[in-house]
Parts: C-alpha cells; structure tokens; sequence
C-alpha cells in the first residue's frame, strides 16, 4: 500500500513538473512574441521616420533649392521606371485587400493557382510596396545629394544598388525568407511569357503579359539604365545623346509586351480554334504603327511629318485606343454596353450596359470605371510615343495612370474569370 502511495506521488509530482515546464514555455513564447511585436511597432516606427523625413528633404530639394535640368533629367530617366514598379506592388496589393473585404469563397486567387490566402498575399505586397517607397526616397535624396559629374563614385553605387538590390533579391533561390514562393511564382510567370509557344496559355499567363503592357514605359526606361551603365554614361546622359530618346532601342523595347500578347493569342487560337484569338491579337498588332511611327519620328522632316505622317500616327492611335477600350467593355469585362456574345438566361434582367452577375455591389461603380478607363486609355498613346517625352512631369503622370487603369481593369477582368469558374464547378 506504501509503495503504490508513492507510486501515485511520484507520477503526480512528474505531472506537476511536466505542466510547470509547458507554462514556462508557454510565458516564454507570450513574451517572446510580445518582443517581437514591440520591436516591428519600433520598426515600423522608425520606418515613418525615416520615409517622412526622406520625402521632406525630397520636396525642399526640389521645390526650394530648385533642381537644374541636368538633375532632374537623372531622376526621369532613373526613377521612373522603379517608382512605378513600387506603384503597381501597391495597387495589387489593394485589389486583393479587395477581395479579402468581399469574404468570397473560393477566393478569387483560384484564378491564379496560388496556394497563398488573401491576407497573406496582401501583406506580402503591402511590405514590398513600403519598403521600396522607402528605398527609393532614401536613395533619390542621397542621389540628389551626391550628383557630381566630376566625383561620380559616390552617385553611380547609389544608382546600381538602387537596380541590383532588388535584382539579387528577386533571384534569391531559397524559397523561405523574403516572399520565396512568389518570387519562384512571379519568375515562372515571366518564363511563361517569353516562352508563349511552349506550353498551353492560362489565366495568369496573359494577365501578366497584359500588365507588362502598360509597364512598356518602364521597360524602355530600364534599357536606358541598361544602355548608360555599358556604356559609362550615366551621369552624363543626355536626351539626345547615345542612350537617349531617339535610340531606336525605345521602340523596340516598347512594342516587346504587345509582340507577347500577340504570340499568346495565336498559341490560344491553336488550341482554341476560335476566332476572337486572332482579332485579340490584331488589337495588340495595332500598338504597332503606333509605337514605329512615332520612334522613328525625329528621322523625318518637319514639314512631311505635319502635312503626311502625323495624320496617319493620329489615326493609328485613335484606332488602337477604340479598338481597346472595345475590347476591354465587351469582351475582358463582358458588360453589355457595346454589345455581347454572353448567352442570356430566361428572364435575366440585367441593369443598362452591364450584366446581371456581379460582385462588386452598386452598379456604379461599374459605369465609373467604364468612364475612367476610357479616359485614362487616351492618354495610353502618349507613354507610347518616344518624340513626346520632353515634358518628364506630365509622362510621370501619365505612367502612373496607366498602371492605375490596368490594376482597375484587372479587378474586373479577375471578376469575369472567377464567375466563369464558378458556373464550371456548379
């Protein structure tokens, strides 16, 4: 009787230390992880700081110390390109905030195949788009800061690490720190694209292909950087010069993305058969005349281009703008105001120019984002034409618009393909 009393005690004294353990792991983790949110909030704390403090030296640089031409022409030819990458992070982000808000199930990044949840992918878009505002104010201050064509040093490491940084990051191979799996996504998305013949066309295939269509600007503008750096020109760069606006390099860069758009849609017409494939890839041969014409435009005589080539350029670029907006309403949204090829149910009722299935509430925010993308489609043709970059503050504008009109096309475009999916699985 004794030895199973002790027994007894024995086992409950291992209890009692085995639950004093799991506590004290268990405070240890709470405390742990009240350390780690204390130090993000000073992270993130400092962060503002620094990213306020930054964009107040920005502003000063530039609205009161005044900026020469040669300094803001650097920071055209050298930000733009990065700073509207940092905007398109930021919108993406926002659409899939979007989503998250809706409660939707499934969730329409089955459109994409992604195994990541709305708050995960938002988040992780969110952080990049900070962190590379951040990087970006840091180093446009100290570029502006240390610019001096005779001490170029210190200028030009800020300039590459501004480009190589994030380059090494986005190639990093180990899959578990720095957004890993969407880095190996995002470089199968471009392999995908550059590779168009080789494989069947999905959903997010031509939906990256389209974005790098309205990121053509930028990707001109990283051939420049590409240009000045093999040819050691970089803070000497000139409008005019060897890496300049009438390289014949800009055009070529900027039709890359519709020459992509329009392997896809031939491979999708291959496997398809069906014939709005083939006039989906005439609306991106249209970008074609558009982009040449004005490339080669400072090849041509002043009074030929007025009298000759500018009405056949004007008329190219209305067409192609029409034909797009077209195509955006009818067939990426499939909205019945210019017209439908979607069956109709009995009985469907569906309000003026749109459908009867919708997911993104009142029916005005449809008829403003029909209004809005006309708009901002007719200032496309400006950031596609190299003879009218003179003016840097308005091209800024315009580069950011058409980012912003894409990621509004694309909560619409997401939209059509995740009912679609839908009416599959039911």
């Amino acid at each position: 009787m004794s030895r199973l009393s002790n027994e007894r005690l024995g086992r409950i004294g291992e209890d009692v230390q085995a639950n004093a353990k799991a506590a004290r792991e268990d405070s240890d983790w709470a405390r742990r992880r009240v350390g780690r949110a204390r130090a993000s909030s000073v992270g993130r704390a400092i962060a503002v700081l620094w990213g306020g403090g930054c964009a107040l030296a920005l502003v000063y640089e530039i609205a009161f110390t005044g900026l020469d031409e040669r300094r803001e022409h650097m920071l055209n030819v050298y930000y733009q390109a990065p700073a509207v990458a940092t905007l398109a992070c930021l919108l993406w982000a926002s659409n899939v905030r979007t989503w998250q808000r809706l409660r939707l199930s499934p969730s329409p990044l089955v459109c994409f195949g992604v195994e990541n949840t709305e708050t995960e992918l938002s988040e992780q878009f969110y952080r990049v788009a900070y962190m590379s505002a951040l990087a970006l104010l840091t180093s446009m201050v100290f570029f502006l800061r240390t610019y001096d064509v005779d001490e170029p040093f210190a200028a030009t490491t800020i300039l590459l690490a501004t480009y190589l940084l994030p380059l090494v990051i986005w190639m990093w191979p180990n899959h578990n720190t720095f957004g890993g799996h969407m880095r190996a996504y995002g470089r199968r998305l471009i392999f995908h694209c550059v590779t168009p013949f080789s494989r069947p066309v999905g959903f997010a295939d031509f939906f990256f292909a389209d974005v790098l269509c309205s990121l053509a600007k930028s990707l001109s503008d990283l051939e420049r950087v590409g240009c000045s750096v093999r040819y050691g020109i970089m803070l000497i760069h000139t409008s005019n010069g060897r890496c300049g606006d009438r390289s014949w390099r800009i055009p070529a860069v900027l039709v890359i993305p519709s020459i992509i758009r329009l392997f896809q849609c031939l491979r999708q017409f291959r496997d398809t058969r069906e014939k709005k494939c083939l006039y989906n890839a005439f609306k991106y041969t249209s970008a074609f005349p558009v982009i040449v014409i004005s490339g080669v435009r400072h090849a041509i005589e002043h009074d030929d281009w007025i009298d000759f080539w500018r009405p056949i350029w004007i008329a190219f670029c209305v067409f192609n703008t029409s034909f797009s907006f077209y195509w955006d309403v009818k067939h990426d949204w499939k909205l019945s105001l210019l017209g439908s090829d979607a069956p109709r149910r009995v009985g469907e009722k569906s309000p003026f120019g749109l459908r009867e299935q919708r997911i993104y509430g009142g029916v005005g925010v449809y008829y403003r984002a029909i209004l809005l993308n006309l708009f901002l489609r007719i200032s496309w043709t400006y950031k596609l034409a190299p003879h009218l970059r003179h003016n840097s503050g308005f091209l800024w504008l315009v580069t950011a618009a058409e980012i912003t009109r894409r990621f509004q096309w694309s909560l619409f475009r997401v939209e059509v393909e995740y009912l679609r999916r839908l009416a599959q699985d039911n």
